[in-house]
């Protein structure tokens, strides 16, 4: 039976998604702790409880630059990172961008509903023996998305923090990025009823949509059918919550939406396109 784990980072609100090809030989689960402290005072001790401290996680796996039937991400998506001699090396030179670019990374790890905003502390590829394999430790620490709110009455300035899980339009592509961007295209496929319906399905279940309409190259480089609906605009990727993304599913198939949910490749998002068959 296929392992159901899997590990994602993705960058700018899905503008690039890496799927970890070989999982960690452990996870720890990130938990929070409390910065609570202790006083001494004329009567004893006291103890006041602070405020939830961030959380940290750490990864040490590899990149293959050789074929492995428990790549998470297949043959064709080991082929699309340029296959033995280039897959490992372009992994890192691709993280190594993300981390210059000096935004926040989210991770997730759908069966554990981990979903969550970080730095990456630090990032240490290696080289152990003549496999080419390269591999790593990532230390990462939660990143909190600040942001100010005036309150009118008092002119005071009140921290909130943003809701990550909620609905967002697929945007026009921009013209300079029709061969990277996952996003979607303007296209007829998004103007039709059916997809209409899917568009107000996932923001009454609070979802989010993170894949629509793709170029042929992008959809070569994620592993993608050469018949994808994807290429035709008329399909959704949605990700969010996973008894969220249940109710989605079975809406779409008794709706007559082609679902794929729970399968490979589809663990941590689900797939509902409208194309004809």
């Amino acid at each position: 039976m296929e392992n159901p784990i899997s590990i994602f980072l993705s960058i700018n609100n899905g503008e690039k998604t890496m799927q970890l090809p070989v999982l960690p030989s452990e996870l720890e689960i990130p938990q929070a702790t409390m910065a609570n402290e202790t006083f001494q005072t004329v009567n004893g001790e006291i103890r006041l409880i602070g405020t939830r401290t961030l959380r940290k996680i750490t990864l040490t796996a590899f990149f293959p630059d050789n074929p492995y039937s428990f790549d998470k991400t297949g043959l064709a998506g080991f082929e699309a990172w340029g296959g033995t001699g280039q897959a490992a090396r372009k992994h890192v030179e691709e993280l190594k961008r993300w981390i210059e670019r000096r935004v926040p990374i989210r991770l997730r790890v759908p069966y554990y509903d981990i979903n969550m905003a970080v730095t990456i502390d630090s990032f240490t590829p290696k080289v152990k023996d003549g496999s080419r394999d390269i591999y790593y430790t990532l230390e990462m620490t939660e990143f909190v998305f600040p942001q100010l709110k005036v309150q009118k009455a008092t002119g005071r300035v009140k921290p909130t923090v943003p809701k990550f899980e909620k609905y967002v339009p697929p945007p026009k592509e921009d013209s300079k990025s029709k061969a990277s961007s996952n996003k979607s295209r303007p296209g007829k496929g998004y103007d039709s009823p059916k997809a209409k319906a899917v568009r107000d399905k996932v923001k009454k279940l609070g979802l989010r949509i993170s894949s629509a309409g793709r170029s042929a190259r992008h959809n070569a480089e994620v592993g993608g059918s050469k018949t994808s609906a994807h290429l035709t605009n008329e399909a959704y990727d949605v990700v969010g919550n996973s008894k969220k993304l249940d109710e989605l599913a079975a809406w779409g198939r008794a709706n007559g939406y082609y679902v794929l949910w729970r399968v490979k490749g589809h663990y941590d998002h689900v797939h509902i396109d409208w194309k004809k068959r």
